[in-house]
């Protein structure tokens, strides 16, 4: 059983998903099917649930995305993205296994704006820190600059395999739009932010490149990129048991100090409802920002101590 987590609306949230045994499943190519699979799932999950998108990026073996949960409906967004996207990758590959490893979706709240900024250029930068390509811009593949944030208008068109054309649930061009989040609007300002953004991917794409002088390993490069076989895995080292963080507050101790204790507290109170429940006191009160139980068995929630 997972840990419960606090589903809150209008949480922005720093997203990943890995695929089975590091795959290249998802690996761009010359005919953009992946990107374009990409796109079009990520905005039809979007509208369905209310979500906003800021950033995403399709690596090789894993997803990027930052959004905010307008409704405080994420769980089923992932549902809905991560199943269309794995079922429209399958009959694409024709790959007769699972597409997304069976642990969780990595999902931590961006409690600061330092931390979105943060996470943003962290997922501009990834093909850059993973030497996959020497700049951000030349990931063929899906990918966000700083300057596509709160500008950007993408018009996904719907892929040829797996989605039916005849079924008016799959229309055929969804538009996506790449909003800036509200906080670094109000705290910051759309320019300032992106420049702050477009600050932090330089040094990071600085310090990807002094690694990878330093390491002497050479960057795959774009034409590559698009040249390797989606069966290939991903062979650099990965720490085993490595943690799921549940927020990233960059730095700010006392929105870290906040967000430790509402998780201490909101962990203590679900487990003694939840204890109560099992034992079949149906009119116990959950904490607030309960999920599970609130949308699939009709507990009651309530304010948190």
């Amino acid at each position: 059983m997972t840990r419960p987590r606090i589903v809150d609306p209008g949480t922005t949230l720093a997203l990943s998903r890995r695929t089975t045994r590091r795959h290249f499943l998802l690996n761009p190519d010359l005919s953009r099917q992946m990107e374009q699979a990409y796109w079009y799932c990520l905005a039809h999950a979007a509208q369905l649930h209310g979500v906003l998108v800021h950033a995403a990026c399709l690596m090789s073996t894993h997803s990027h995305e930052v959004v905010t949960d307008v409704r405080g409906e994420l769980p089923r967004f992932l549902q809905t993205f991560h199943r269309n996207l794995a079922l429209c990758t399958k009959a694409y590959r024709g790959w007769p296994e699972e597409v997304f490893n069976k642990r969780s979706s990595g999902a931590h709240a961006l409690v600061t704006p330092e931390a979105m900024i943060e996470s943003i250029a962290y997922l501009i930068a990834n093909p850059v820190e993973a030497l996959a390509v020497r700049y951000a811009k030349d990931w063929p593949g899906a990918h966000t600059l700083p300057a596509h944030i709160g500008t950007r208008v993408i018009r996904a068109e719907r892929p040829a395999h797996y989605f039916d054309p005849n079924n008016p649930e799959w229309p055929e061009v969804i538009e996506l739009r790449l909003q800036m989040p509200v906080a670094l609007e109000l705290d910051y300002g759309a320019e300032l932010a992106r420049e702050r953004i477009t600050e932090r991917v330089r040094e990071r794409q600085h310090q990807a490149w002094n690694k990878a002088k330093r390491t002497g390993m050479a960057f795959v490069g774009p034409r590559r990129v698009l040249r390797l076989a989606h069966t290939k895995r991903a062979k650099s080292y990965e720490v085993f048991g490595s943690l799921n963080p549940q927020f990233a507050a960059a730095g700010h101790r006392s929105a870290a100090t906040e967000a430790v204790k509402r998780l201490r507290a909101f962990a203590a109170q679900y487990q003694r409802a939840l204890a109560r429940w099992t034992a079949g006191d149906r009119s116990v009160c959950f904490p607030e920002g309960t999920w599970w139980m609130r949308v699939y068995h009709g507990a009651r929630c309530g304010p948190g101590p």
